[in-house]
């Protein structure tokens, strides 16, 4: 049997032999195609979830902001958080009880605002201002916050008052995809979709 350029030239096979050559060709060719196939599905399937994401992802993280200002102003509201203690520690020039209260109802503002997204623009200042009295904290009590003086050793409370730079980057995130322009709708589409044009992030009031 002679195969040229993957070509039967026929002369000596014999008509068994022909059969089988046929047989493996069309179980490569097959099996190629479910390989081409495989891989379609896949990449239809990744491009599926990224979309999904590139909707979903950005409101997710909102809500889950919301529930947490929610959850931390709750818990003021009813002297059981451990906050109180640091602010013992760090605003005692105030009146503890009251200041804690305030403070959980201005997470509770907070954390509706951003479950609801009304007056989103207005709850994202609130973030930013309730962020900064936090890092206030680290320097009011540093003695609190590091030990020994050095800013690079953190206490476990020093590690709690840290963290708060991804509650800031969250908000940032939020009012970047979700916050109306002020010249109004009209303007959202000066705004770049998002990557690869398969959605654009939700523009809320």
């Amino acid at each position: 049997m002679k195969v040229i350029t993957g070509q039967v030239v026929a002369g000596e096979e014999s008509p068994a032999a022909l059969r089988l050559l046929l047989r493996v060709r069309r179980r490569v060719y097959a099996r190629g195609i479910n390989v081409a196939l495989s891989r379609a599905g896949a990449r239809a399937c990744h491009d599926r979830l990224l979309g999904l994401l590139h909707r979903r992802s950005v409101p997710a993280l909102r809500v889950a902001l919301g529930l947490v200002f929610l959850w931390f102003g709750l818990l003021k509201l009813f002297d059981s958080s451990p906050v109180v203690e640091i602010l013992k520690q760090t605003y005692s020039f105030l009146p503890l009880k009251p200041f804690a209260a305030a403070l959980g109802v201005w997470e509770m503002l907070v954390g509706a605002g951003l479950l609801s997204k009304r007056a989103l623009r207005c709850t994202l200042a609130l973030v930013c201002l309730h962020l900064a009295g936090t890092f206030a904290a680290l320097l009011l009590g540093p003695g609190l916050f590091f030990h020994r003086g050095n800013p690079l050793w953190l206490t476990v409370e020093g590690e709690f008052v840290i963290k708060n730079v991804v509650l800031v980057a969250a908000g940032l995130v939020v009012a970047g995809h979700e916050v109306q322009p002020l010249g109004g709708r009209g303007e959202a589409a000066a705004y770049p979709p998002n990557v690869g044009g398969r959605g654009r992030g939700t523009l809320a009031s």
